[in-house]
């Protein structure tokens, strides 16, 4: 049998006679993705499908004894099991299979010590089974983890990431997190680092997601925890740019685009500091903001964040305005008013700032979607409502298609400018379609409720009438019209929209509501009961709001003979579920009819 040496100088030794190279092929989809330490895996995989086919009769049937009881949690019988495997056919093909998993169940029953010793049999005479001696040494790690000894863990774990194959198994990328999570939380960052940039490199192709996650540790390290651009550089080169499908880097670092939009990114993402962190926030902000300053000096959104950058540093306003100002000057061509109106929106916090670029447009060169983007850029800026409402008296309504101004209402609309709401709605060509939306509008108004003005629901109201009477319009207009006169209480008049609207089962359902309002249950019920004989994916809600119906009426004998109707009538719906909670909530039996007694 072959032997090794102690953990963290092993040598691979000739592989024992019968036992070819096996590669642990399961763990690979199981950890593919794998970050999170592997201690959450509670189950091991089981035994590979071409290895099995491998064992006689006897064999196989010894093992799935042994592979059934540990999969059932019996790991003191699971012991005994592989134990027995291990006796009666020592040269089964299983044996290292069997090793680990009787080292498992050990360490489950948290008999540790003993584990570590089972473990340390496979690395003893199964050195080449590397997928068998991976997952055993990365056990014995763990065992020590758990055991409180961190040193002992991570001298397991080193020696399985120093191991050229070992560290290739799937378990090699969770080995090197571990090392690499227990080195900084000893405050070793530098070597907690370079066992990140391990993993990042040597599974960028074999782990993604391992090596996503590392990068992820690694770019913030090098820019704003340790800040350096020729490790920041180094890194990106080794990993092929931090995408997650790797690429050739850009040839020159100072014109790599994609490169520097990342370290912009990061900055920008972890750059915070608190008060106490004022001497580093600094440092940081005024390494990188000189780093970059010389590049890219017409891309408007590099020399900005420089800009901010060197705002955040050095404090100083005027200095960030003169960065600001110059940049604009230096690269300024005619007729560019999305770049004026970016000034704007940068420098929205100045008035006099926005006063002196606003100056700048020439309206009568601006087209119509220029001009609608100044006014929405205008309204954002609370100082600046009363210069946008003037912006907004440019915009050509007349000239504009109604799928224009259809358009147009969104941002309205999503702004809350109601008067220009209003304008909007009454210039379309189509009257017909502008007062529908403007009826839209409204009606969305009187939903939010109490904020709604008086004079928006009697508009609203208005409106719908009139557009009731149009056959194209008609159905959604007496459907608002109902809806309107339901919230303010005027239940009957609200019927009467609904069943001109005639739109069930939304229609039935809302006259339902309306009668339960003036006190008709019985009523209501037969609405509810329309629904819930003729619209079959409705019928189960249906007859769950009866019962609710009788509920709020204060008839508990039918409110539950109704929720037993449900269970009965509709067993697999979701609203069976929801009678048996609210019945359990009762303490009242399950069983009986429609009308049970209780």
């Amino acid at each position: 049998m072959a032997t090794k040496p102690s953990i963290g100088n092993r040598r691979r030794s000739p592989q024992r006679p019968g036992h070819p190279p096996c590669r642990f092929a399961v763990w690979a989809p199981l950890l593919a993705a794998l970050w999170i330490p592997a201690a959450a895996v509670a189950q091991e995989p089981p035994l590979p499908p071409a290895e099995r086919a491998k064992l006689d009769t006897f064999e196989g049937v010894m093992l799935d004894k042994a592979d059934k009881v540990f999969a059932a949690g019996d790991y003191r019988r699971a012991v005994s099991e592989y134990d027995s495997l291990i006796l009666q056919f020592p040269k089964s093909k299983a044996i290292p299979y069997a090793i680990v998993r009787k080292g498992r169940s050990l360490q489950n029953l948290e008999k540790r010590f003993e584990a570590i010793k089972v473990y340390e049999e496979v690395l003893d005479f199964f050195p080449n089974e590397v997928s068998y001696a991976t997952l055993a040494l990365f056990r014995i790690g763990e065992c020590h983890q758990q055991n409180g000894d961190v040193g002992k863990a991570l001298k397991a774990w080193s020696a399985l990431a120093d191991d050229a194959d070992y560290v290739k198994e799937p378990l090699g990328a969770v080995a090197l997190t571990h090392l690499a999570e227990n080195l900084m939380q000893q405050g070793k960052p530098d070597e907690g680092i370079a066992r990140y940039e391990q993993i990042a490199v040597d599974f960028r192709g074999r782990n993604p997601g391992a090596a996503m996650q590392a990068i992820g540790r690694v770019v913030p390290f090098h820019v704003v925890s340790q800040p350096s651009l020729e490790k920041t550089r180094a890194f990106y080169e080794k990993t092929r740019t931090f995408e997650s499908s790797p690429q050739p880097p850009g040839e020159s670092q100072n014109t790599d685009a994609l490169f520097w939009q990342r370290v912009r990114e990061t900055i920008k993402q972890h750059g915070r500091f608190n008060d106490a962190q004022k001497e580093k926030r600094n440092a940081v902000y005024r390494y990188w903001a000189e780093k970059m300053e010389p590049l890219f000096p017409a891309d408007d959104s590099f020399q900005i964040d420089v800009a901010n950058f060197h705002r955040i540093h050095d404090q100083n306003e005027a200095a960030w305005i003169r960065r600001l100002d110059k940049q604009f000057a230096d690269h300024q061509k005619e007729g560019n008013v999305a770049r004026i109106l970016g000034w704007i929106r940068l420098l929205a916090a100045r008035p006099d700032k926005v006063e002196e670029y606003y100056r700048k447009l020439d309206f009568s060169k601006m087209n119509t979607d220029t001009i609608i983007s100044l006014v929405f850029t205008l309204f954002d800026i609370p100082s600046e409502r009363q210069r946008a409402t003037n912006a907004f008296d440019k915009v050509p309504l007349a000239d504009m298609t109604d799928d224009a101004k259809a358009a147009l209402l969104g941002g309205l609309t999503q702004r809350g400018l109601h008067d220009l709401v209003l304008r909007t709605c009454q210039s379309f060509h189509d009257q017909l379609r502008g007062k529908l939306l403007l009826l839209r509008y409204l009606h969305g108004r009187c939903k939010a409720g109490p904020a709604a003005a008086q004079k928006d629901f009697t508009m609203a109201l208005g409106l719908s009438k009139e557009l009731a009477a149009n056959p194209a319009t008609a159905k959604e207009a007496c459907l608002i019209r109902g809806n309107l006169l339901q919230w303010s209480g005027q239940y009957q008049e609200a019927i009467q929209a609904y069943q001109l609207a005639d739109s069930p089962p939304a229609t039935l359902y809302l006259i339902a509501d309306c009668l339960k309002s003036l006190g008709k249950i019985e009523p209501a019920v037969s609405q509810l009961r329309e629904i819930e004989n003729f619209f079959k994916d409705q019928s189960s809600i249906a007859a769950l709001q009866v019962a609710y119906l009788y509920r709020e009426a204060g008839n508990r004998k039918k409110y539950v003979g109704e929720l037993r109707g449900v269970l009965k009538k509709y067993p697999q719906s979701g609203q069976s579920s929801e009678a048996h909670q609210r019945l359990e909530e009762m303490g009242l039996p399950i069983g009986g009819g429609v009308n049970a007694e209780e």
